[in-house]
């Protein structure tokens, strides 16, 4: 079965100073455009067509997803082993920004901490691993499948296909694809972050 996989990081989302129930916040009037951006980029087919929709239980990947449908006519599956590891989390948006440098945030999310938050590496990459293969295990052969999922959630999984020790969070960009390559137990990597749609 050959699949490729388009991980998409979700569109601009508000941030959530406290919300006790779990931030879970929606689209801004920009990330509104980014996804539109991307729905209109998806529609001439760059990758093919797309056959299946996969999207995050989170409002700002639905938000997000509910753009590309429109405009790829599939109703979506909703997913939620491929939530963000903020899932449950008080506040939203407290970025890398937020820290003294970069450094010192990205040297916390890669040690299992964020923004006074903790969460399980392993627990977190092994959920979203057995997410896409699932994934991938229920698309027919020769699909595009595009998954609008979260930046933490593409990280974890390409740790894995890397095949790194440890997982590691890369910076991507909001409605960025990342194209992943799957044939049978195969695993390629064919790009990280493309963002044409967004210039």
């Amino acid at each position: 079965m050959v699949v490729q996989l388009l991980l998409i990081r979700h569109a601009h989302p508000h941030a959530v100073t406290h919300d006790s129930s779990g931030a879970d916040p929606g689209l801004t009037a920009e990330g509104s455009e980014q996804a539109s951006r991307l729905a209109d980029y998806l529609a001439t087919k760059p990758f093919g067509e797309v056959t299946h929709l996969v999207s995050s239980t989170m409002r700002r990947a639905v938000e997000t997803t509910q753009f590309v449908q429109h405009v790829v006519g599939l109703e979506p599956i909703l997913d939620d082993r491929i939530v963000e590891v903020d899932s449950g989390w008080k506040t939203y948006g407290t970025g890398i920004g937020h820290y003294p440098n970069r450094r010192a945030g990205w040297d916390d999310l890669n040690n299992g901490q964020f923004g006074g938050n903790t969460f399980d590496l392993d627990e977190f990459r092994g959920r979203i691993v057995r997410g896409f293969e699932d994934i991938i295990a229920r698309a027919d052969s020769r699909s595009v499948v595009a998954v609008i999922c979260h930046g933490g959630v593409v990280s974890a999984y390409l740790s894995h296909i890397l095949g790194t020790a440890r997982t590691f969070f890369v910076d991507t960009a909001y409605t960025s694809i990342t194209r992943i390559h799957a044939d049978g137990d195969y695993r390629e990597l064919l790009s990280v972050n493309e963002t044409d749609h967004l210039r």
